[in-house]
């Protein structure tokens, strides 16, 4: 199966940025300074009007912080899944624990009940849990599609030794998609350690401005190096 590079982008520039430099399947958000927020309906749509074939996989995430919410904040999150689900997307990526550092079974099967079939990531909040072994059966028993992680590491080439025995437990009942500091100098070593077809990386470069964007060229570059 040909290699899918995911490429989070956390503004609309960099959405457009990504498609310019081949992505065919982006992970959208807003504010990734704070590891990323809800992306605006506005953007999804004008990106789902623009580019019809674009796999847009949309971020489900109310505030900054922990992953522990509050039912409101959960209510807020399933409408703005519904809203999302309406307006285009491709694919819904969220997540819940508890204050025990656990999967919140009851939030997350919500929120795959909300995203109405789509596939569902399960976001780096699998970083944050005590126990990933457990969490990750626990995540294909509620039938998550897809779980992003660095294997708890800083970043998912630190994590390799992770992700492996994770890739192995999954056993293809559910996609390891690794994530974090996913460049073109580690992503092909990070592709062969590990049993996957997917990475996931913001593939950016610093602006004259001072800000980052994702860069057309690390997208080519990356896309390259693992022949995606």
């Amino acid at each position: 199966m040909k290699p899918t590079l995911e490429v989070c982008c956390g503004t609309l520039a960099s959405a457009l940025r990504a498609v310019e430099g081949g992505a065919g399947r982006i992970e959208l958000c807003s504010a990734l300074s704070l590891d990323g927020l809800t992306p605006s309906l506005g953007t999804l749509r004008l990106l789902r009007h623009r580019f019809p074939q674009l796999r847009i996989h949309v971020l489900i995430r109310p505030r900054e912080g922990d992953f522990v919410y509050t039912d409101d904040e959960l209510q807020v999150m399933l409408s703005d899944i519904r809203e999302a689900v309406a307006a285009g997307a491709t694919a819904i990526v969220a997540g819940a624990l508890t204050p025990a550092a656990e999967v919140d079974l009851a939030a997350t099967r919500r929120l795959i009940a909300a995203s109405a079939g789509l596939p569902f990531t399960f976001h780096r909040a699998f970083d944050a849990v005590r126990d990933q072994a457990v969490a990750l059966q626990q995540l294909i028993d509620l039938g998550v599609t897809r779980v992003l992680t660095s294997g708890g590491a800083l970043t998912a080439e630190a994590g390799i030794p992770q992700l492996q025995r994770l890739a192995q437990q999954a056993a293809d009942r559910i996609i390891i998609l690794p994530g974090g500091g996913v460049n073109r100098h580690n992503a092909a070593r990070i592709l062969a350690a590990t049993p996957t077809t997917e990475l996931h990386g913001s593939c950016s470069a610093a602006l004259p401005s001072g800000l980052r964007e994702t860069s057309p060229a690390e997208v080519r570059a990356v896309l390259s190096a693992i022949g995606g």
